[in-house]
């Protein structure tokens, strides 16, 4: 995936309930394609986009899928074997031929080894245990995509992550055959582990031809479909009248756990949603990675104290290169204006976890190679994201971290 460009987000309008008509853009590139596209800048202000005229049209139903990451498009996990994400009718039918073989002995309704009228269902079932399928999920609930949105952390390793996604796709229409044929969307009967119901889940299963979002433009550029709005809009006016078809909602990626702290008072967490076993244990692991990421920063903190504002200025003399290098950090995390009430373990977590990474990226001539600085500041934002380092600080940490890193490495 390619660098964000500057100034990137701010080309996507924020979300305006007022003002849908000028809340929405086509950029018609590789993050968002041609898909009308709209920013939140707090998942608080999810609630009242859902509470808006624009998406309460009458007789008018829609679906959610949330993406954890701004990047990901709408391909299938099969399309994801192709060199351009299209999952033609001849690679489905090998798949599904090798799955129904591959599971004789292992099931017990038959009725799925049967070629034809269960082929849904067989897909459905393939899904859930993790067979790469043509099919997309999802739910009629809002709150459970910004779950899945918002669910799990990202990963130091991963390129920038600025904003989740929430996809919003008009039912009403896809399920019209006459206007969009090519797009099928179905609701399996079988569910023996109960996480359709749970989740009020439905799949929708990709062309043969095209990726979803392009067949999506290609249907919505006929401009029968939208009668007279369409014909007479101007190139401005075009991504409103998209938008009510199908949307990419940008969530600034903030405060993870508040959110999911949020949708659990709602009862959307891993155990209501996979009825199973495998909710089970993810529930489980959540509660005990929030609980032990709890203890690590309030032991770093006894061990740092030394290290506390109000205690006298400390002579770094004697100090390994590692702990001067916190120390320095500390010194850069509390610069900005901004991140002067910031919490003192949470100060201290950072500066570590900002040492202890860096250090791992800090090969021969580092200085000198741009995409291993590149992916340091990228590391970089990820934690102080995480954190919850004051976001208006953020970019004056990014700019002066490695210089910080370079004097330290001249004085070890």
């Amino acid at each position: 995936m390619s660098k964000i460009p500057d100034n990137y987000w701010d080309k996507i309008p924020k979300w305006n309930s007022d003002l849908p008509q000028q809340s929405f853009v086509i950029t018609a590139d590789e993050f968002s394609g041609r898909i009308p596209v709209t920013r939140l800048d707090d998942w608080h202000d999810f609630t009242h986009l859902l509470e808006s005229d624009f998406f309460n049209q009458h007789n008018v139903q829609l679906v959610f899928r949330g993406h954890r990451r701004f990047d990901w498009s709408m391909t299938p996990t099969l399309g994801r074997v192709t060199s351009n994400g299209i999952v033609t009718k001849e690679l489905a039918e090998r798949q599904l031929t090798l799955f129904r073989k591959a599971i004789r002995g292992r099931i017990k309704d038959h009725s799925l080894l049967d070629d034809g009228p269960e082929d849904d269902e067989l897909w459905s079932i393939g899904q859930h245990h993790g067979l790469m399928t043509p099919l997309l999920d999802w739910t009629y609930s809002p709150y459970v995509a910004l779950f899945f949105a918002f669910c799990k952390e990202d990963q130091i390793e991963e390129d920038d992550n600025p904003y989740r996604s929430i996809y919003i796709l008009n039912k009403t229409f896809i399920t019209d055959n006459e206007i969009c044929q090519d797009i099928r969307l179905f609701e399996p009967k079988k569910d023996d582990h109960g996480r359709l119901v749970s989740q009020a889940g439905l799949f929708t299963y990709s062309p043969h031809d095209a990726t979803i979002e392009n067949k999506l433009a290609e249907i919505l550029s006929n401009e029968e479909v939208h009668g007279e709005d369409f014909s007479n809009a101007t190139e401005d006016e075009e991504p409103y009248i998209l938008a009510k078809y199908i949307c990419k909602i940008y969530v600034k990626n903030e405060n993870q756990g508040e959110c999911l702290k949020y949708l659990r008072r709602m009862n959307v967490h891993h155990a209501s949603l996979f009825p199973d076993l495998i909710g089970a244990a993810d529930y489980c692991n959540v509660f005990i990675s929030e609980t032990e990421k709890s203890k690590v920063i309030k032991t770093i903190t006894s061990d740092s104290k030394e290290f506390h504002p109000e205690a006298p200025h400390l002579s770094f003399e004697n100090a390994t290169p590692k702990t001067n290098a916190s120390n320095s950090i500390i010194d850069l995390l509390l610069t900005p204006a901004e991140a002067s009430d910031i919490d003192i373990e949470k100060l201290h977590f950072m500066a570590n976890e900002i040492a202890n990474t860096l250090a791992k990226g800090k090969l021969i001539d580092w200085q000198e190679r741009d995409s291993l600085k590149e992916s340091m500041l990228a590391k970089t934002r990820i934690i102080l994201r995480k954190a919850g380092y004051p976001e208006s600080a953020r970019e004056y940490v990014i700019k002066n971290i490695l210089s910080i890193e370079d004097s330290d490495d001249k004085e070890a």
